[in-house]
């Protein structure tokens, strides 16, 4: 599940609350925000939350995420995209092939700084070759 609590909400320095099952956990990942650049979020691949990266490269209109190919893992990843021309047809490929994603969540952060986030399912074949575990988003 993946939930974005604006930076006003923690502002007057409220502690944050979420109310849990009997017997259930979560981990919270925070971590500041810059809303001129891609960022990687995290994932429901690994519970550290970033582990499963390999690397993450960027340009004006392009993302490259590259998942550690070690296991075979199925699930889904989360990245930042600062709004900009042409995100509104993005594409999206997985190991080489078209893939599935969604919008999430419209962030704004601080001023005129909107942004999308965006989730990509994915599946890690757990080859080790090249390709396994590489997540392409072009707008």
């Amino acid at each position: 599940e993946y939930a974005w609590i604006p930076h006003q909400t923690l502002v007057d320095n409220n502690p944050l609350i979420k109310k849990l099952k009997p017997h259930e956990s979560e981990i919270f990942h925070i971590k500041p925000a810059n809303p001129t650049r891609p960022q990687y979020i995290g994932s429901d691949l690994h519970f550290s939350c970033g582990f499963e990266v390999e690397s993450f490269d960027w340009s004006d209109n392009h993302v490259l995420v590259h998942l550690k190919n070690a296991y075979k893992k199925k699930g889904s990843i989360y990245v930042y995209l600062p709004e900009s021309k042409g995100l509104d047809k993005a594409s999206v490929a997985v190991n080489g092939k078209p893939g599935i994603v969604e919008i999430v969540a419209r962030p704004s952060i601080g001023e005129n700084h909107d942004g999308r986030v965006l989730r990509v399912y994915t599946e890690i074949e757990g080859s080790g070759v090249e390709s396994d575990g590489l997540v392409s988003i072009r707008w």
